[in-house]
């Protein structure tokens, strides 16, 4: 039961107070394209170990993210933008939903593709690749 109880705080949206400021501004980059009113709800910003390095990493999913004068300018008909912070880099995915899977010591950010079907990508180390 302890092995979920982690998985569960990783993945827990993390308070913006608690925000580095390198996924700050990644919400500060998103809010500009805002003409409106922007809101980055904390559910935006999650932290789950992406590597496998054991340690959390962040995401940031644009699919919270509110702005009062378009109900599209963060997703599309291809997905939301969903960026990550690994070890400082910056890694950037378009998706419409996503998870994580852990097979043989490696984890992978999974996701459906248009087809309904789960891929995943591999972290690079500088950048997601599709396996």
């Amino acid at each position: 039961m302890r092995p979920l109880f982690v998985l569960l705080a990783f993945a827990s949206p993390v308070c913006a107070q608690d925000w580095p400021p390198e996924v700050a501004a990644i919400i500060d980059e998103a809010g500009s394209v805002c003409e409106g009113s922007f809101t980055a709800p904390a559910e935006s910003v999650t932290q789950r170990d992406l590597n496998g390095d054991g340690n959390p990493d962040w995401v940031i999913d644009s699919s919270a993210f509110q702005c009062s004068d378009s109900l599209g300018t963060y997703c599309g008909t291809g997905g939301c933008a969903v960026d990550t912070l690994i070890d400082g880099t910056r890694g950037a995915l378009l998706l419409h939903e996503w998870d994580t899977v852990t097979d043989d010591g490696t984890t992978y950010l999974s996701a459906p593709n248009d087809q309904g079907e789960t891929v995943r990508f591999l972290w690079s180390g500088s950048e997601w690749q599709l396996q």
